[in-house]
């Protein structure tokens, strides 16, 4: 099962998950690219060797996710997903380009995983890591798809959103971080009342590096019918 597709075994997946998948996601035919030995070749014309590892974390990737197509609350776009092998020649890095791409692309964003499983989101010239890996990537959107159906409490853009997480959990310490859904900026806290997104990733993204960025990190609370599953 670990090369099934995500639409036919979406373990490990949490329930909520896989229930915004079957209503909202379907399949679309995607070409499978080159070949094993058209991948071994270039990694060892540019690397000087073969990773079989980062082959074999490909086509899992790839048989897993492969045509994949939703409306993404968190791009904002509908998306597909579409894991290329390519290996980077300035940089000596294998990358599997495409792998969350606009249905229709702009030309400006994209998306692709490298061989340690991790999303990485751009614009333009500048790439920041996003999620973990595609599932949580997943979870993350089901996650907002949720929370829109619930009431909206407030959405905010604090100068300090470190100082501002700290002082929402004193005052409600029974909030607990929903892990699979969060990234490397985008983070979810839970309790039996309250959902709330700090979503820094715009802001990373902004900063291209910098350590200030022109764009705030928004902090939304929406108060929920019952418990997260």
């Amino acid at each position: 099962m670990s090369h099934a597709h995500v639409l036919v075994y979406p373990s490990p997946l949490g329930a909520r998950a896989q229930d915004f998948l079957t209503a909202h996601a379907r399949v679309l035919p995607v070409e499978p690219g080159p070949s094993d030995d058209e991948c071994r070749a270039v990694m060892r014309s540019v690397l000087g060797y073969g990773d079989e590892s980062v082959l074999a974390t490909f086509r899992r990737i790839q048989h897993r996710y492969s045509g994949l197509t939703y409306f993404s609350h968190f791009r904002g776009a509908e998306i597909v997903f579409e894991p290329a092998f390519e290996v980077d020649r300035d940089t000596g890095q294998v990358v599997f380009e495409y792998a969350v791409m606009d249905a229709t692309p702009d030309g400006c964003r994209s998306g692709f995983v490298r061989p340690d499983e991790a999303v990485w989101f751009g614009f333009l010239h500048v790439d920041v890591p996003a999620f973990p890996s595609l599932d949580h990537f997943l979870e993350c959107d089901a996650l907002l798809h949720h929370a829109r159906q619930q009431r909206l409490l407030s959405a905010e853009m604090p100068s300090d959103a470190n100082a501002h997480l700290t002082a929402l959990r004193a005052r409600h310490p029974g909030l607990r971080p929903v892990n699979s859904a969060s990234g490397f900026s985008v983070g979810w806290w839970s309790d039996d009342e309250r959902l709330v997104c700090i979503n820094g990733f715009e802001a990373r993204l902004a900063a291209d590096g910098r350590g200030m960025s022109p764009v705030p990190t928004v902090v939304t609370t929406w108060l929920i019918d019952e418990p997260l599953r």
